[in-house]
């Protein structure tokens, strides 16, 4: 049965205003936490931001948890939270990650090369029902099996009946093998992946070995082929320990940077999340928030889940400083029985195998690729673009200086330029 949040009493900014009744969470006017952390050297001093992030993340458990025990909503007295849908603190309790546990890999042949065919199916659409109607229709369901036109054949009664093949959640760029529609060059794309995915799995020392060759293809961004990764990691084709690798998206840098005051250099950034994983029960503690962790062993938060709770953290704190109306967040039906990964309990995942400081650096460069420029601005003087990522949600989108731009992708700044014919826009000090 859920328990309830121990909440602190109410305070006053310093000129004595009430704080915002917008957000029971962030107390943006409060004094810094009272500690530092020191990491390769550096001394990073915690932001009032920093402690929104256990409340938040502390909160949005608790929904889960009244959700799950059959309460009516609202499920916090957080307007926020009860107006704007926010993922889970966990990965694994969202929806789709849900279904990938007990529809995807558990269901079906547990060979290396069944799940992974199968998790790779599943992760390139991410649609639960395009995944069901491929599997009801095609029989065997099997990549010993596989033959591209069975499959071709339902994926294109789909698209002609203009059924959604994929979710929403974030854009899935497309490698260009031939095919004019996406849905079919990423069937072959799965094709090309089978063709060395299961044995790279079998052979990999570190998780970041399977993430440094997934990248190798052009079509796979840092957060596709990190959440293909993890995706792969509910199975047993991959059976590292939870704590062994992260990648850093756009949003949860910015949530990380909204956590500590300075600047933080992307060498420290792996650092600061791992040290946020390893003392979180010190934070809860100090704050006096009651969380339950995961399942009947009350788990902690995993790399992961603290990488993605700092983006939720980073839109909830934008919300906070531009409020909106929203809508009453009343969840998309009841949640089922919680189902945890069996690969969990492998015993290779108690091993941690981390690279060496050497190895970690080098992984750490940049490998952001511009989708799109959608629109412009002019803050103090300065050229704006606002950039789409490739292979990120739309909510992750950036606003970046032309300078940078110009430097790296000039070609696109231009087109975007020439289409809307922005150059009245600057000269007349950038108001539309």
């Amino acid at each position: 049965m859920a328990r309830s949040l121990k909440r602190r009493p109410s305070t006053t900014t310093n000129d004595g205003a009430q704080r915002t009744k917008r957000s029971r969470l962030h107390f943006g006017s409060a004094d810094s936490p009272p500690m530092t952390v020191t990491i390769r050297g550096l001394v990073f001093e915690p932001t009032p931001a920093f402690d929104t992030f256990w409340r938040f993340a502390a909160e949005r458990q608790v929904i889960d948890e009244r959700r799950r025990s059959g309460q009516s909503p609202p499920w916090t007295e957080d307007p926020i939270l009860q107006n704007h849908k926010f993922c889970n603190t966990f990965r694994i309790l969202d929806r789709g990650c849900q279904f990938l546990v007990t529809e995807v890999i558990e269901e079906g042949p547990q060979s290396l090369e069944e799940v992974t065919f199968r998790v790779l199916l599943f992760s390139l659409y991410t649609n639960p029902k395009t995944y069901e109607t491929l599997r009801k229709t095609i029989h065997p369901f099997t990549w010993k099996e596989y033959k591209r036109a069975n499959y071709e054949k339902v994926l294109r009664q789909l698209y002609n009946e203009r059924s959604a093949i994929y979710t929403g959640a974030y854009q899935k760029p497309a490698p260009d093998l031939g095919f004019p529609e996406a849905f079919m060059n990423h069937l072959a794309f799965m094709e090309v992946l089978m063709q060395e995915l299961p044995d790279r799995l079998n052979k990999a020392e570190y998780m970041a070995d399977v993430f440094e060759w997934l990248r190798t293809f052009k079509s796979i961004g840092d957060f596709t082929a990190y959440q293909l990764l993890l995706n792969m990691s509910y199975s047993n084709v991959m059976n590292f320990s939870e704590y062994d690798f992260v990648v850093i998206s756009i949003g949860s840098r910015r949530g990380l940077q909204r956590c500590f005051n300075g600047n933080i250099p992307r060498s420290v950034e792996v650092d600061l999340v791992r040290w946020m994983q390893l003392s979180q029960k010190d934070h809860f503690l100090r704050l006096g928030l009651m969380f339950n962790g995961l399942g009947d062993e009350c788990r902690l938060m995993m790399l992961c889940d603290i990488e993605h709770t700092l983006c939720e953290l980073d839109k909830y704190i934008r919300i906070c400083d531009k409020p909106s109306k929203g809508h009453p967040f009343k969840g998309t039906g009841k949640l089922g029985q919680m189902r945890l990964p069996q690969a969990w309990y492998h015993e290779d995942r108690r091993i941690l195998r981390i690279r060496s400081k050497v190895e970690a650096e080098t992984e750490a460069e940049e490998r952001f690729v511009v989708e799109s420029i959608v629109d412009h601005r002019l803050v103090d003087g300065m050229q704006e673009f606002l950039v789409f990522w490739e292979g990120y949600r739309e909510d992750e989108a950036t606003w970046e200086p032309k300078a940078s731009l110009m430097e790296d992708v000039p070609h696109i700044v231009k087109a975007y330029l020439k289409k809307v014919k922005v150059s009245v826009f600057w000269a007349a000090g950038g108001h539309k």
